[in-house]
């Protein structure tokens, strides 16, 4: 829970409706943060566009998000991130001479999308993204792939090798990822009304960021790979409890008489 994570989850809770810095400092304090590791982090993220000062005392997300938020948000789009596989790859080749910090925002961004290493210079992964070329190759250099990169799509390989590029993506480990995801917001959801509210609040910032990561950075692999359905069963149900959470977290900022948390979940 760095302070600028933080942050940044706590506007994306209240939208474009943005909050005050006393709330920020409030939800820093609440995680163990420092009100000068907020103010910090605020200053860094204003200098830098990803939020906006719109009013005295008050932030929120700027309109522009920057590609990771951008990226991050992605999640609520669910299976629509996705069209039928052709049985067509992604290719993303480059040289191996970028310094170890442009390499580590390399790989990253690759991972991120659902690449995975074939070699030390050619990441692939199946070519079912909906995004259109143009788009996903901007995304990509955004978020800081080597310079040199090429994006190639609708690749075909030969058989021989279909067998060993599906076997860089664990997608038993995948299915474990939705199921247990899955089941940690059920249980959530069925407990919470015993909390006292501050507990209830930092229980949906933990798992309800856990779970948009898992949704955010998934390879998005077609039916061919794994049962897509609880994949999609952890969406659904994330989509329940990000509307609880946000209802809850905007009643503390008002001062709200504390609601017993009603949504429920679509899969259970």
């Amino acid at each position: 829970m760095k302070p600028v994570n933080i942050i940044l989850d706590l506007l994306r809770t209240y939208m474009e409706r943005g909050t005050s810095v006393a709330n920020i400092m409030a939800t820093g304090a609440m995680f163990g943060c420092s009100e000068n590791q907020m103010r910090v982090n605020l200053s860094r993220l204003a200098a830098k566009g990803s939020i906006v000062n719109f009013a005295r005392g008050a932030y929120r997300l700027a309109e522009a998000l920057d590609p990771v938020n951008d990226f991050i948000e992605s999640w609520r789009l669910g299976e629509d991130r996705t069209k039928p596989w052709t049985h067509t790859w992604l290719l993303a080749a480059s040289s191996a001479n970028a310094d170890a910090n442009n390499q580590s925002r390399h790989h990253w961004a690759l991972y991120s999308h659902g690449f995975r290493p074939a070699s030390s210079e050619c990441w692939v992964r199946p070519d079912n993204l909906a995004l259109t070329h143009r788009l996903l190759e901007q995304r990509l250099f955004q978020l800081g792939i080597s310079a040199d990169t090429v994006l190639a799509s609708n690749a075909t390989i030969h058989a021989r090798w279909q067998k060993h590029w599906h076997a860089q993506f664990d997608v038993a480990a995948l299915t474990k990822s939705y199921l247990q995801t899955h089941q940690s917001l059920s249980e959530s959801m069925a407990t919470l009304h015993r909390l006292p509210r501050q507990t209830a609040m930092k229980e949906t910032f933990y798992l309800g960021g856990h779970a948009i990561q898992v949704l955010a950075k998934d390879p998005l692999l077609p039916a061919e790979f794994l049962d897509s359905e609880p994949r999609h069963a952890l969406w659904r149900a994330m989509l329940d409890y990000d509307r609880m959470g946000r209802e809850l977290w905007a009643d503390a900022e008002t001062d709200k008489p504390y609601r017993i948390p009603t949504a429920k979940l679509a899969f259970q």
